[in-house]
């Protein structure tokens, strides 16, 4: 028996992304019940899991996706329509799929049990399909070994002909293995697969069940309908490896004899040799050239932790780097300068390289949010249609990871507080049927993300209210608010305005996480809102967390990084030039009010040069968002590559400081968190 260990975080991955498919394609299915092509994409994901499954052995994947097999069969051939019943069960299996893929990955024994789902499957089937009794026809060949002889019974030998009424073709494929082939099943499947991809497989000698069991010895049959030649199906099932031989047959039907259909010419046994020394004629046509293109472009799987490794080892090149700068000009090393320059240049792009690699579309994240706005607005009674804009916009794979959960509590308190029920929403004037957008894009060096909504709007008096009741704030601080600071009273911990805890809200333990979770990340989120017309959450977030351009400053004998992506300009002032406003220090920059920021009196730094003096000093004019501010320094040092180091478990929370990195020096510079200075 094989060990088949080494495959399973193929088989975990692939199997997620398969699940991930089947949950958009059902949803796209229930909205247009007669779509083909979907049903043929849910077939085929769920095919690919029970293949592996199968494999892997893991039985009770296999037998829960055979049987949704056989439902989506029946919907294929028109047998079965997708109705409200048939839509909820097949999702029930895909969430039950997931659970006990999960399983697998945690290694834990599976209490999930799937009869009654497998059950409640063949009742749909046997209640619902209207199947003739399958009736074996007589075996049909013209020639020896030029012609199809598999038994076919007349539903497939209907299903042929009406292939052939829209221009295709039937082929027989006879496939034959390598001596000493391991997981026979797989590349039975792969060859499957491969087929389903440029045509449709109606049979195999021996059954598909059979083939996953390994109950066969070398070689099988397929009957496949394409609109291919039979050259490109050979080329086809050769190009898998492990795969001998290929012999492609024209299907003869019973009445082709007499001559009322031509049947398509065979073509010669192909072995592997054979074909790799035919290819170089092949390439002369232009489609399998195309072919040849996009599998030189195929991705491979990289496991993340060999990534976050490759971009330690570069920021460790940036460092050394940055010191040889400096070694080079304390010395005046000319031929050392002219290297390092050099080095810059492929560091530089080595970065660009490995950046590039880590970053992956927030569409990873986005696309698992249709389906649960689909289960939580049904369980409401609420009408909700979500649009999803920006998917392919791309964010460290770091980021990816962490900020499903923020938009998971975004979008729930969306569909709970912010959408109203339908009668409500006719009442208003609105359309009954509820809008949220998620909408993902590039602004400078972050990346914005925004929960839309259409719904009643925060109110901010009701705000105040529940955070004086709650103790969460006094009147005195309340009655000085303004609508915009009531409203992100809600970020509060503890804060909740439901009257009822539910499943869904109103423990108060969301909104706050998600701003825990964002700041933790370098980003920070706000809220615009206005009653019964909607809100708008909107977050925003650094493109990486690796490394940045920053300017050092200086302040006292401290030097601090400020990320360059942040920076709007720097200016020198006359202590004369800042006023107070409301106990406020500013400063007028063309027309526009600033405030300032002291940074030596924000980080409590002794004997700063700008505390005291009637001299210019430095102010980096810095922004988040709309937001801006002036950071007062004592000196600025320049412009520098930067790698970003995490403070550790035991610093970490600190508001003003968002890292730290390591100087050409070997000095350790604090990087600071421009968001938290601006609030």
């Amino acid at each position: 028996m094989m060990d088949t260990n080494q495959y399973m975080g193929m088989f975990l991955e692939e199997s997620r992304e398969h699940l991930q498919t089947l949950n958009s394609c059902v949803l796209d299915l229930e909205n247009d019940p007669e779509n083909l092509s979907v049903l043929s994409e849910i077939f085929r994901s769920a095919h690919t899991i029970k293949g592996m499954s199968a494999t892997m052995g893991f039985t009770t994947i296999a037998e829960l996706t055979h049987e949704m097999e056989n439902i989506l069969d029946l919907l294929r051939k028109g047998q079965l329509k997708a109705s409200h019943d048939i839509i909820d069960t097949i999702f029930r299996c895909v969430d039950t799929l997931e659970q006990l893929v999960e399983s697998v990955a945690s290694n834990n024994e599976s209490s999930i049990d799937s009869k009654p789902l497998i059950i409640k499957l063949k009742a749909l089937a046997k209640g619902e399909a209207v199947l003739s009794t399958p009736v074996k026809a007589e075996a049909v060949s013209i020639a020896p070994g030029a012609s199809s002889s598999i038994e076919l019974s007349d539903t497939e030998i209907a299903v042929i002909k009406k292939a052939r009424d829209q221009g295709m073709q039937a082929y027989e494929v006879q496939v034959s293995l390598r001596e000493g082939c391991l997981l026979k099943s797989a590349r039975s499947y792969m060859v499957m697969n491969a087929l389903d991809e440029i045509g449709e497989v109606i049979k195999s000698i021996p059954a598909v069940e059979e083939l996953e069991k390994e109950n066969f010895s070398l070689s099988f049959q397929v009957i496949v309908i394409s609109g291919s030649e039979a050259e490109k199906i050979q080329h086809t099932v050769l190009s898998i490896s492990e795969i001998d031989q290929a012999v492609v047959l024209p299907c003869i039907l019973p009445n082709d004899a007499t001559g009322e259909i031509i049947a398509p010419k065979s073509i010669e046994p192909m072995k592997k040799d054979d074909e790799a020394e035919k290819n170089g004629n092949v390439l002369v046509h232009t489609q399998t050239t195309v072919e040849k293109k996009n599998k030189s472009g195929q991705s491979v799987r990289v496991d993340i932790d060999k990534l976050d490794t490759l971009l330690n080892l570069v920021g460790e090149l940036v460092i050394n780097k940055t010191r040889l700068e400096q070694i080079g000009l304390t010395h005046k090393l000319t031929d050392l300068v002219e290297t390092i320059e050099q080095m810059d240049r492929v560091t530089t792009d080595l970065q660009a390289v490995v950046m590039k690699v880590r970053m992956v579309p927030v569409g990873q994240v986005f696309n698992r949010f249709p389906r649960m706005v689909r289960d939580l607005s049904r369980d409401l009674n609420k009408e909700i249609n979500l649009i999803i804009q920006g998917e392919e916009t791309e964010l460290d794979r770091t980021v990816i990871d962490e900020i499903g959960d923020p938009l998971v509590h975004l979008l729930r308190n969306s569909i709970d507080h912010g959408i109203e029920h339908p009668n409500e929403r006719e009442e208003k004037g609105k359309n009954p049927i509820g809008e949220i957008r998620l909408i993902a894009r590039h602004e400078g060096n972050n990346v914005i993300i925004m929960v839309e909504d259409d719904g009643k709007g925060i109110n901010a008096d009701i705000i105040k209210r529940k955070a004086v009741e709650k103790g969460l704030i006094s009147q005195g601080e309340a009655d000085a608010m303004d609508a915009n600071e009531a409203v992100r009273l809600v970020f509060l911990p503890g804060f909740s305005t439901a009257a009822v805890v539910t499943d869904v809200s109103g423990r108060g333990v969301g909104m706050d996480a998600v701003k825990n979770k964002i700041e933790s990340l370098g980003g920070m989120v706000d809220v615009e809102t206005k009653v019964n017309e909607g809100s708008k959450f909107k977050i925003r977030l650094p493109l990486t967390l690796a490394i940045i351009q920053a300017l050092l400053v200086k302040v006292s004998e401290e030097i601090y990084a400020i990320p360059l992506g942040s920076i709007d300009s720097t200016i020198n002032i006359m202590p004369s030039d800042i006023k107070t406003v409301q106990n406020k220090e500013v400063i007028l920059l063309r027309g526009q009010i600033i405030p300032i920021v002291r940074l030596a009196d924000v980080l409590n730094i002794p004997d700063s040069d700008n505390q005291h003096t009637e001299e210019e000093l430095f102010v980096v004019i810095v922004h988040i968002g709309e937001q801006r501010a002036g950071i007062i320094v004592d000196n600025l040092i320049g412009q520098q590559e930067i790698v970003i180091k995490s403070l550790g478990k035991l610093l970490a929370g600190i508001k003003i400081i968002a890292g730290a990195t390591i100087l050409g020096n070997g000095q350790v510079a604090l990087i600071l968190d421009i968001g938290s200075l601006i609030q």
